[in-house]
Parts: C-alpha cells; sequence; structure tokens
C-alpha cells in the first residue's frame, strides 16, 4: 500500500511515481494491474493446453464469441482493441516493460482466441483476495489497458454490445451463487491462495464486525456472491445524530469526490467531469431539477466494503429505479498519457452512463435527498430489495425509517452518491473535502451523520 500519490510536471500518475499499486483508485495504474494479473493467467491457460485439460468455452461464452465472430464491425472492435491495447503496453520505455514482464514478452492478449480463453476462465472461478485496490474484480484486472483504448472505448459505449457481454456477465453471477463458488472460503486450507478468510483477509477487515462462523465450511455461506454481500452483526453499525435535522449515510465508502453548485445539464465526459444531474437521474428531468444548484457527494466501495444500501432517512421514498447501463465504459478522450490510465478518474464519469439504482426521498427538515448507487466494471447487479421499495413513477410515496435495507450490489466493488438541495443542509467536513480522505485507511461508516439542516 503506498500513501498519497505524487504527481509528475503533467499532474498525472506515472509508472515510476505511482508504483506498483495506488490504493487510493478504482484500478490501480492500469499497466501494473494487468502485468500482475493476467500474465500468470495466461500461463495457467497455457499450462491447460499443453496438458489437455483446458474446458470448453461455457455455452454463455460460446454463444458470445460465435456473435463477435460472425458480425464483421464487432470483430473488428475486438480485434482493434486487442491490438492497441498490446501496441499500447510495446510503446512503453524500455525500463518499464521490464518490470512488468513475467514470460518474455509485452503483449498482454496472444490474439481473438485467447481474448475469448480468459474471459472463460474468469467467469468460471470465483474472485481472488489480495492486498491490492484491485481485489475481487478479475475481470477489470484482464480488461484495464483494453477499455482504455481507442477501439475499447467505442466497444464498451456501444449499447448493442453491453447487451450482449451482460450474458457473460450472468452466467457468472449464477456461477457465483453456487456452492463451488466457495472453493477460496475453504476452512481445511485458509491460506491457499486468493483465500478470504486467510490471515491477510482478516487483518484487512474483510471479516471485521461481520455475520459469520469459523467453524463451518465456507463459514457459514453457501456460495461467494452469499459470502459478499454478507451482513454487519447486530448493532454494528447505529444510524447516529438527530433524525429530524441530519441524514445518515446509506453506504459504506470512502470519500473520493464533492461537488455543489449543481447544473441540470453538463459536458460530464470533458476532462473536469462535471457532474450533470439530467444524465444522472437518467434523463427523469422532474427528479434532476430538485438538485439544480445543490451538492452532490461520492464514495468509493471495494470488494471488501459492506456492499448493502440502507434508508439515510425518516421520511418518504418518492421514487425509485434501476437504470440500465454500460459496464465497462470509460470517459471518452480521458487525456492521460503513457502509465496514468487509473480507471477512477472516470469514476464520476460513470455516475451518469453505468448501471445504477436511482433513490430519490422526502425529509421534513432537509428537504428532497437522493441516493444513487452505481454499479462499476463487472459489478452489473443492482438489486433494490424488497421490492416494496422500488416505486413507479406516478405511484404513493413509501414512508420509510433510516437504516431500513432497501437493496444491495452483486459482487464486485462499487461508487455510489448522494444529492441535496440548494442551501438546505451543511455535509459534514469528511465529504465537503473527500479529495483529502481518498486514502484513508478505512471507510466511513454506514450510518455516520453527511449533512445537518441549515433551517
Amino acid at each position: 500500500m503506498t500513501g498519497p500519490d505524487e504527481r509528475g510536471p503533467s499532474g498525472l500518475l506515472t509508472l515510476d511515481n505511482a508504483g506498483p499499486i495506488q490504493m487510493g483508485f478504482w484500478v490501480p495504474n492500469r499497466v501494473w494491474a494487468t502485468a500482475k494479473f493476467l500474465m500468470p493467467l495466461r500461463d495457467h491457460i497455457a499450462a491447460k493446453k499443453a496438458a489437455g485439460t483446458l474446458s470448453p468455452l461455457q455455452p454463455a461464452m460460446q454463444d458470445f464469441k460465435d456473435w463477435v465472430t460472425h458480425d464483421s464491425i464487432y470483430r473488428m472492435w475486438v480485434n482493434s482493441m486487442i491490438e492497441q491495447a498490446n501496441a499500447f503496453v510495446a510503446g512503453l520505455p524500455e525500463k518499464t516493460r521490464k518490470e512488468i514482464k513475467a514470460d518474455g514478452d509485452v503483449l498482454w492478449i496472444d490474439g481473438y482466441d485467447s481474448f475469448f480463453e480468459i474471459l472463460n476462465e474468469i467467469i468460471t472461478t470465483s474472485p481472488s483476495f489480495n492486498t491490492t485496490a484491485q481485489v475481487g474484480t478479475p475481470m477489470n484486472g484482464f480488461l484495464a489497458v483494453a477499455m482504455g483504448t481507442t477501439a475499447g472505448a467505442a466497444l464498451f459505449h456501444d449499447m448493442v454490445f453491453n447487451q450482449h457481454f451482460k450474458t457473460i456477465l450472468d452466467a457468472w453471477n449464477t456461477f457465483l451463487k453456487s456452492s463451488p463458488s466457495l472453493d477460496k472460503l475453504d476452512i481445511d486450507h485458509p491460506e491457499k491462495p486468493g483465500s478470504w478468510i486467510s490471515k491477510a483477509a482478516h487483518e484487512a477487515g474483510v471479516w471485521t464486525q461481520m455475520v459469520h462462523d469459523p467453524k463451518k465450511q465456507g463459514y457459514g455461506f453457501d456460495s461467494w456472491n452469499s459470502f459478499f454481500i454478507r451482513k454487519f452483526v447486530p448493532g454494528a453499525r447505529p444510524f447516529v445524530g438527530n433524525p429530524v435535522t441530519q441524514i445518515n449515510i446509506g453506504c459504506e465508502t470512502t470519500p473520493w469526490q464533492y461537488a455543489d453548485g449543481l447544473s441540470l445539464e453538463s459536458k460530464f465526459w470533458v476532462k473536469d467531469m462535471p457532474y450533470s444531474l439530467l444524465d444522472l437521474f437518467g434523463g427523469q428531468q422532474q427528479w434532476a431539477k430538485l438538485f439544480v444548484g445543490g451538492q452532490a457527494y461520492q464514495g468509493f466501495l471495494s470488494a471488501t466494503h459492506y456492499h448493502r444500501w440502507q434508508a439515510p432517512l425518516d421520511g418518504e421514498l418518492l421514487r425509485s429505479w434501476v437504470q440500465p447501463g454500460t459496464y465497462f465504459a470509460q470517459r471518452p478522450g480521458q487525456g492521460e498519457d503513457q502509465g496514468t490510465w487509473e480507471g477512477t478518474q472516470s469514476q464520476p464519469y460513470l455516475g451518469h452512463v453505468a448501471a445504477r439504482a436511482i433513490f430519490v426521498f422526502k425529509h421534513q427538515t432537509c428537504g428532497y435527498v437522493a441516493l444513487i448507487c452505481i454499479g462499476m466494471v463487472e459489478v452489473s447487479t443492482c438489486v433494490i430489495e424488497p421490492s416494496t421499495f422500488i416505486v413507479p413513477d406516478g405511484a404513493d410515496p413509501v414512508s420509510i425509517a433510516r437504516g431500513t435495507e432497501i437493496g444491495r450490489f452483486e459482487f464486485g466493488g462499487s461508487t455510489h452518491m448522494m444529492f441535496f438541495q440548494k442551501d438546505r443542509v451543511r455535509l459534514e467536513q469528511w465529504a465537503r473535502h473527500a479529495v483529502e480522505h481518498r486514502n484513508d485507511p478505512n471507510p466511513t461508516k454506514m450510518g455516520s451523520v453527511i449533512a445537518t439542516a441549515t433551517r
């Protein structure tokens, strides 16, 4: 783990000044992330091929490959993405290439068939624990460089491609809900590679104040996904403060960004990535306009965080829905130089284009408050549950009490945002100065006060 980042003259991270892992970022330096994950996986697949034990493509993967192969445009884009990712790495300084190479070359993906073989291997195993910011997101490690290329950006912004790619994520999700996915919660081999019950995982806080039974296989869970959405023990996260005048934080997150004076519409894709309310709310102007001139807070969840959402206030839930979106899209023209492709620079952008769950509340003192829970990269599933908290347009409001569970992410790391009306609340120091807290060792506890009424 490194400390706060040290940026070069351009203001951007480089391989030299970022180090292998930059813990404040959603993706560590992309080149390092890919090198440390993809090359060993390639070797693993090559060894299986040589031994004749490589499993055939899963039905969903074979269907996906067949679709890409028989569509000239998408086959061109996939091949171009592979070529551009490899060319990017091959163009790095010699010193850097020597540092990251593990098998005698600096090409990430051997070719077209290899692309699908690697994806297939990922969706037939459970994510591993490690001590990097990439913990729990192996598909992101595989695509980290590729999705930042020109072809990759075009491909992962294409809704048809995203619809087909979602079948792969759904197949993986199905595996992660099965008992074989518990292979890395094996109480007979707690220190096996990637174990979520290892000493290192315990030290990282994976199990701190979480419900589990260390005497049972799988720590008492029936799948990796049920482990991933594990709950806090009762009383671990009390909602503090005065419910009449204060709003709590409904997700356990590390602060990332704060903004005020929000605009209804803005060019959210440009370098400084301002928030655009109309896009964040999926074009639903009646809800977006409530927060014009107001404030926004954004926080980051890693795979080791708590991934359930709880109502941040006592009041009414006026509207809620899941907004479909992209999965691996990064901000176009991000303008990063070689070696500086940190995916978290796209984190505010993802709030406008990624799959997300949107909630709009009304509080008697603080006015309207919104919570948006955003899936990032392979985090494809945002679940509003129980279904009584899915409030369609035009439906009667639903009374709600702070601390009530309203939904969850399924597998992976994520981001979330909260919105407040103009001149109605004052946010806490840690939220207003979120950028200064990006490298905090622990996330802000769910149930902490984030805002207090000003009138």
